[in-house]
């Protein structure tokens, strides 16, 4: 990355650090990116306890520990969004043939009565 930097254009910051501060900047910078690395990891998960029996016969059996959930926000790929738009063709046709028939057919249906 260094060498795409044109040299007549070095900061205003680095005129008075030489190159093994640099060197030694960027390594403590690293170490440190590591070290928080290492601490922002998660435990392993425990391995579930055996149920407990307790007096009188009862039987505790300890809460499992929650999953933690994680939600992705995506793009709809292009078969959802044809499935989407049939599905929603179909509903508007059926509810205007239920109308249709509700209100064309229903009227013309006579019960006779001996």
């Amino acid at each position: 990355m260094e060498e795409q930097i044109p040299a007549s254009q070095v900061p205003q910051q680095l005129q008075g650090i030489s190159p093994e501060q640099l060197a030694e900047m960027k390594a403590r910078a690293r170490e440190q990116a590591i070290r928080m690395t290492m601490q922002q990891q998660t435990p392993p998960p425990q391995a579930p306890q055996a149920p407990v029996t307790l007096p009188g016969g009862y039987v505790y059996m300890p809460e499992a520990p929650e999953p933690k959930i994680v939600y992705v926000r995506r793009n709809m790929t292009v078969a959802e969004i044809l499935v989407m738009v049939v599905l929603s063709c179909v509903i508007v046709g059926g509810i205007q043939g239920a109308w249709n028939f509700t209100s064309k057919y229903l009227p013309q249906i006579e019960v006779r009565v001996k």
